[in-house]
């Protein structure tokens, strides 16, 4: 099951770079959490609960950009888990400044292989601090 889970982060980044919401959407639990707390700055809310929630974080977190793009990097299997860094690039909204940066995501999945929970933080040390490898079933 874990390199499904891994194929599917990778289908969902590549169906947010084609905009294709329906993709992205349905691999989301109907009670997915989108969880803030390991970004620090992050102003808005720490949590975001539900199909609702994580459009809502999205709406949040790109409002200030035009011509966001995001790429899945160094993806980590921890069978149940999977931790990604994140390419992101946009420009700044009215003052067109580019902004570039790398933060990582840590996905949890259910065994139908929905995503349960998708936890972000500022780097991909501090999600391996939160989230650290075990000896059975990780693979890279």
């Amino acid at each position: 099951m874990s390199q499904r889970n891994v194929e599917t982060v990778l289908e969902v980044y590549r169906a947010f770079r084609e905009r294709d919401r329906q993709s992205v959407v349905a691999v989301y639990d109907s009670d997915v959490e989108w969880n803030m707390e390991g970004y620090p700055g992050w102003l808005g809310k720490e949590s975001y609960r539900g199909v609702d929630g994580v459009e809502e974080f999205f709406r949040d977190w790109l409002h200030d950009f035009d011509g966001y793009e995001a790429d899945a990097l160094d993806v980590l299997d921890l069978g149940d888990r999977v931790i990604v860094t994140v390419h992101d690039r946009a420009r700044g909204k009215g003052s067109g400044v580019p902004i570039e940066r790398h933060h990582a995501q840590v996905w949890s999945f259910n065994e139908e292989g929905r995503a349960t929970r998708i936890e972000v933080f500022e780097s991909r040390d501090a999600a391996l601090a939160a989230h650290p490898p075990s000896d059975e079933g990780a693979a890279s």
